[in-house]
């Protein structure tokens, strides 16, 4: 049956469509680059449109030019810790461009902006290459800015580092180029920029550095004008770094060479020339030169503590709270330069060629209170340098830090620790006393207190071995010093202060001892306050440098120092707690004092040239000074409270030590009797000698001091009486009758840490036979002997015993001594203690070593003295 023409059709278009399913091609993806392309141009045109809308939203938030701001200085404020400002020098002379030497337009042009002439305000090869230099040299490599674009910063905006900030200034620089000329820009920025020593403006600075106006300045003298606003408190001729004002002087001459302003040869002809030889500064008021030295210091903690730069420092109206005592600060400066301390007994002129520089510190916060920068009242020479930051050869004040210290910190020592004083055999650092010769053995407290040279290099050579080198060092650089080294290696010279610092870095330290061993930075900034009244605090915080124990030990030691006979400190104790030490180097170049109590801390130091002979160093104006700027704060600020004995120290004895340590290491091993006892006795001219051995070098090695020994005779018909109380070896003796006595010899001594010893006996006998008696003399009256053990069964020495009445000279005299025990006195030194005189003072830890020869002739009663014939090193 033939199908309708309707099935037929529908089966076509169903045959059609099936052809057309299986002959149809899968759809192709677009390529992922061109997607990225796309991403990339929406991404483009969002971005151009987001900047231009925030470049547009800067520029109409900029602030509108305004003359007065781009001719008018703001300087730093300086505010004292009394809340009234402080003269800070600064000063500003505006200049006209006509009034500006060609040559110095020139260096500025050529060192900040070559192609000033040129640009509209912007310079874009150069920011381009200051793009291209952050990106192979580091970020802050090079910067873009132009000196228009440097004056508005300086002048129109906030310090904020922000992209806002940055378009503004750029918008504004051009916008400045479009309504004053490139000559009114250069005029306003050479008057505006700070040049270091107090000076805003160009013909300040010219005449504070050259004592000319700027009209006069030739290319030299340019040179090192144009490269100070960069960084002008380390480019300051006179009291920054000269070696850094030359670098940034020839990068100025190099730049003017490469421009054709200066020749070759002129080129040359200047770096031949020293910077001191080109400045000649105007000389300053008093009170200009009084603050000169907080000024700099002001400076430099706001770019190194704050982290502030120069337009966020000059030129914007910054307030800075100082801890600075005006009076104090001021009445140091005026009596010191002007020669009015009272030596009292000391000449008090301040010789013309000797140098001085102190810091006064609070104790507590490390806070500077008071600088004295330098002895001259006018402080216009070349040659000026701030002596209280200038850093020098600490001398004997690194003992307490290099040596004795990292020992306590370490080894836990007690201050009763036994060092020895002898020459040196194997080391390659071997020096000798500032006093003639050498004291044996004894305390560490002693040798502190007397200054001693080589027990305390043999302590630095002690911790080194046991500990490290590290130990040292990293003690002192906890405390703001660095040791002097030699590569990688410690100079073994530190031990005697070859290292360096700066009067308020020995300071600081030192408080640090009267702080439980909380050390602070030294610093006079305690806040800051910007012109939109915010605030910042100092960021300076204290730290803990070493363990409470080791702080207050050598505070204890050190307080024998300033307040012992055998002290090095000259001018006499004082009537409260204070503690210090006294530092000389070779040659007496320079001298230090530095000293503390609870309240404050001061660091003196006097030195001289080597073109100044050596009698400018006496007397030690040194300590003298000391102790007037001691006296003086203690009046203002009333009596300090004595040092406080941390929990973990004990004192045992005399002496201190860490509580915990192993009692081994505290006490003594027991004082030894004599040995050795001999007689030699003439019976005809009935008198003779009792002799005897003793090893007091071992003794004074275990720590015991004030050595003598007893002497008691039990006659034959039993009476007793006490023959003589000597430090010496041997005793005479006479009217021995018949039959036998009988004499015991005990040694008697203190140690500080466990006070007075006495040892076991040793007796010897001697027997007297006559066929007639002597006619019986009158005895002298008789001392009861000390309660000791006299155990009759005591088997005898040997060699003391006299066999019969004709024992002449038996056993021979083995052990006499020619020196008789007294004290064989020392040349005066500079830091020679006086003589020991019969007082009331109290010298309970004084160490004594003048007792005499032993048998084994271990010494002449000075604990093995030897007379060096070298020359001596200074304490």
């Amino acid at each position: 049956m033939e199908r309708s023409r309707v099935a037929r059709r529908q089966d076509t278009t169903t045959n059609k469509r099936k052809q057309t399913t299986k002959q149809s091609k899968p759809k192709t993806k677009k390529p992922i680059w061109r997607r990225i392309l796309l991403l990339a141009t929406l991404l483009f045109i969002i971005g151009v449109v987001a900047a231009g809308a925030y470049s547009a939203y800067a520029i109409a938030t900029a602030p509108p030019l305004d003359e007065e701001k781009l001719v008018k200085t703001y300087p730093i404020q300086l505010i004292s810790a009394n809340g009234e400002p402080l003269e800070s020098g600064q000063v500003r002379e505006y200049v006209s461009i006509n009034d500006i030497s060609e040559v110095m337009q020139q260096a500025v042009v050529s060192i900040e902006d070559r192609r000033f002439y040129e640009h509209n305000g912007i310079d874009i090869r150069r920011i381009g290459g200051a793009v291209l230099a952050n990106l192979t040299s580091g970020f802050g490599s090079e910067g873009g800015s132009t000196i228009t674009q440097q004056l508005i910063k300086q002048s129109m905006l906030t310090s904020e580092k922000s992209m806002k900030r940055k378009i503004q200034e750029q918008w504004l620089a051009i916008k400045l180029e479009r309504e004053y000329s490139k000559e009114q820009i250069l005029e306003m920025y050479l008057n505006i920029n700070y040049y270091g020593s107090g000076g805003y403006g160009v013909q300040s600075a010219s005449k504070a550095y050259f004592n000319k106006p700027v009209s006069e300045v030739n290319y030299q003298e340019a040179a090192i004008l144009a490269g100070l606003p960069q960084r002008p408190s380390a480019y300051d001729p006179i009291s920054g770094d000269q070696e850094l004002t030359r670098y940034r002087q020839e990068q100025v001459l190099a730049a003017m060479k490469r421009d054709g302003h200066i020749t070759e040869e002129q080129y040359n002809e200047a770096l031949n020339v020293e910077i001191a030889d080109v400045i000649s500064p105007a000389p300053q008021t008093d009170g200009e030169s009084y603050t000169r030295a907080i000024y700099a210091r002001v400076q430099a903690e706001l770019e190194e503590d704050y982290g502030l730069e120069q337009a966020d420092i000059y030129g914007a109206g910054l307030k800075v709270y100082t801890s600075i005592d005006k009076d104090l600060h001021t009445k140091f400066n005026n009596d010191i330069k002007s020669n009015n301390v009272d030596f009292m007994n000391v000449e008090n002129v301040f010789p013309e060629d000797l140098r001085m520089g102190a810091t006064v510190l609070n104790t507590k916060t490390g806070e500077i209170v008071a600088l004295i920068d330098s002895q001259q009242a006018e402080q216009g020479d070349k040659n000026y340098r701030d002596f209280s930051r200038e850093k020098r050869q600490i001398g004997s004040t690194a003992k307490p830090f290099f040596d004795y210290g990292p020992g306590i910190e370490n080894g836990q020592w007690s201050t009763g620790k036994v060092l020895r004083d002898a020459p040196f055999e194997d080391e390659d650092y071997n020096p000798i006393n500032y006093y003639e010769g050498y004291r044996g053995s004894n305390t560490m407290r002693y040798f502190l207190t007397v200054s001693a040279n080589t027990p305390a290099v043999r302590a630095f050579y002690e911790v080194r071995d046991e500990f490290g080198q590290d130990a040292i060092q990293s003690f002192v650089q906890n405390l703001g010093i660095e040791p002097s080294m030699s590569g990688d290696e410690m100079n073994a010279s530190n031990a005697l202060g070859t290292a360096e610092a700066s009067t308020s870095q020995m300071a600081a330290a030192y408080a640090a001892l009267g702080t439980n061993g909380m050390y602070t930075k030294p610093h006079l900034i305690q806040k800051i306050e910007f012109n939109d009244g915010s605030t910042i605090n100092s960021p300076v915080k204290a730290k803990q440098a070493m363990e409470d124990y080791t702080a207050y030990m050598l505070t204890d030691m050190l307080r024998d120092v300033v307040s012992t006979s055998i002290g090095t400190y000259q001018p006499g104790a004082f009537p409260y707690d204070v503690a210090g030490k006294t530092g000389t180097t070779n040659k007496d170049m320079d001298k230090w004092f530095t000293g503390y109590t609870t309240d404050y801390s001061i660091s003196v130091w006097t030195g001289r040239s080597n073109e100044t002979a050596e009698r400018v160093m006496s007397p030690n104006y040194a300590q003298f000074y000391f102790e007037y700027m001691m006296q003086e704060v203690t009046n203002a600020n009333g009596r300090p409270a004595a040092f406080q004995q941390p929990e973990s120290v004990l004192s045992l004895g005399n002496e201190l030590y860490v509580k915990g340590t192993k009692p081994k290491d505290l006490e003594p091993d027991k004082l030894p009797a004599p040995t050795g006892a001999s007689i030699n006795y003439d019976i005809p001219a009935d008198r003779g000698t009792l002799t005897w051995s003793y090893n007091t070098e071992a003794v004074q090695a275990d720590g015991y001091q004030n050595l003598s020994f007893t002497v008691t005779e039990k006659r034959p018909d039993g009476s007793e009486r006490v023959v003589a109380t000597t430090s010496d070896t041997s005793v005479d003796i006479s009217g021995l009758t018949n039959g036998t006595t009988t004499f015991t010899i005990v040694a008697t001594a203190t140690n500080p840490l466990v006070g007075e010893q006495q040892s076991s006996p040793l007796q010897t006998q001697y027997t007297v036979q006559r066929n007639q008696e002597p006619a019986e003399e009158e005895e002298p009256e008789t001392e009861q002997p000390a309660e000791e053990p006299t155990e009759e069964e005591q088997s005898n020495d040997n060699n003391g015993n006299g066999n019969n009445g004709n024992n002449n000279g038996n056993n021979g005299n083995n052990g006499n001594n020619s020196d008789s025990g007294e004290t064989t006195e020392e040349p005066a030194t500079e830091e020679e203690p006086p003589a020991e005189e019969e007082s009331g003072t109290d010298l309970e830890r004084q160490s004594n070593s003048e007792s005499s020869d032993s048998n084994e002739n271990r010494g002449n009663g000075n604990g093995g003295r030897e007379n060096g014939n070298s020359d001596r090193n200074n304490e």
